[in-house]
């Protein structure tokens, strides 16, 4: 494989409709699992979790992803609206951050969005704004928690781009998976977990990386946020090891048929992609990870010793919809959810839409793996 040092402009989708026509909006039952403060089976969550993604802003308005943590709790939860955490890492947060936070051995993700209250020398503090339960995909299509496959050849790149740096190539041919960090307009953070199969971020010259934006619950949120600031960060992981590939650049989504095409899987491409104007590429250790020992087997978490997530996701549901008039029956959904064994049954047909989804994506050997 050989990357070309050529400027790539593919077709851009720069308004929201041009978006939605590609991406679809969201269900209402979707957005009604999102709530404003961490309930219990959130706290039991963070307890049990060892790592997070995070993305922030610092001073001079660069732009920043990370992995935090490194020990089961590592989040201290103070309120149901405000956390803490440290932060070694120069170049403090400002502003609005965003996490989503790893079980090891779970697909699920926890999402948390907020703002910096308190900044005192690594310690930081959190008001939390939006609470949310993530699917699985990303983690089932980059096979996250299973022992990694075989790295691409590295794509050799030629010029002086940041892509160019050492390193950086070879990590991104062997990275399945990736945290992608955006902001909007209005004071918003949002962190998105990214996997696939193959590479998960392609170089196509020195500078310049490309990311398939596969189907998925249709929030959207990271292509709705680029629309209105381009500027982003990523780091990406390669399992096994505990360095980082931190990315920041400018990101623009395209549907063009032609770049959409060199990402298909089994003849199905993705319904769009994010190429990104690289500005900044490095690999760098990180103590969080090496610490968390997230690759460890023995690390996993178990089934019953946390809340299962999509149980946990229900419930935010319910209690949603009992406060929307728009959303589904809360009676319904309660009454559902109190029947005996219903959690382990919903898993079971969960885990089977999670494997036809990807099969239709053009995944095979598809196996849910994570719970």
């Amino acid at each position: 494989m050989r990357g070309t040092d050529n400027a790539v402009t593919p077709h851009r989708l720069t308004t929201v409709d041009e978006v939605e026509a590609v991406v679809g909006r969201p269900a209402s039952m979707v957005m009604l699992k999102q709530t404003a403060a961490l309930d219990d089976g959130c706290r039991a969550v963070l307890a049990r979790c060892p790592i997070a993604a995070f993305g922030y802003r610092d001073a001079h308005g660069v732009s920043r992803t990370t992995f935090v943590g490194g020990t089961p709790g590592f989040v201290r939860v103070h309120s149901p609206t405000r956390v803490s955490f440290s932060l070694p890492e120069p170049g403090g947060p400002r502003g609005p951050v965003s996490f989503f936070f790893l079980l090891p051995g779970v697909g699920e993700v926890l999402r948390v969005n907020g703002a910096v209250a308190a900044r005192r020398s690594a310690a930081t503090t959190v008001d939390i704004k939006e609470v949310w339960v993530h699917c699985a995909q990303a983690v089932l299509r980059s096979r996250l928690w299973q022992p990694p496959a075989p790295a691409e050849p590295a794509v050799v790149v030629a010029g002086d781009g940041p892509l160019c740096r050492p390193g950086v190539a070879e990590f991104l041919a062997a990275a399945r998976f990736l945290a992608l960090s955006t902001w909007d307009a209005r004071g918003g953070s949002d962190t998105s977990p990214r996997g696939d199969r193959q590479a998960v971020a392609r170089i196509l010259d020195g500078r310049t990386l490309v990311i398939p934006d596969r189907r998925g619950n249709r929030r959207a949120d990271t292509l709705h946020n680029l629309l209105q600031d381009d500027r982003l960060s990523l780091a990406a992981l390669v399992p096994g090891r505990s360095e980082v590939l931190h990315v920041r650049g400018r990101g623009t989504i395209t549907d063009d048929p032609a770049l959409l095409e060199t990402m298909a899987l089994r003849g199905t491409p993705p319904h769009a992609a994010l190429v990104i104007d690289v500005e900044h590429a490095e690999v760098t250790g990180n103590d969080a990870i090496a610490r968390s020992r997230m690759w460890a087997g023995d690390t996993h978490v178990a089934r019953g010793t946390v809340p299962d997530l999509m149980a946990l996701a229900g419930e935010h549901l319910t209690a949603n919809a009992a406060a929307s008039r728009g959303g589904p029956p809360a009676v319904l959904l309660k009454a559902i959810g109190a029947i005996p064994g219903v959690t382990r049954l919903m898993r079971l047909v969960l885990d089977r839409a999670y494997r036809s989804g990807l099969r239709r994506e053009g995944y095979d050997d598809v196996s849910s793996g994570e719970w």
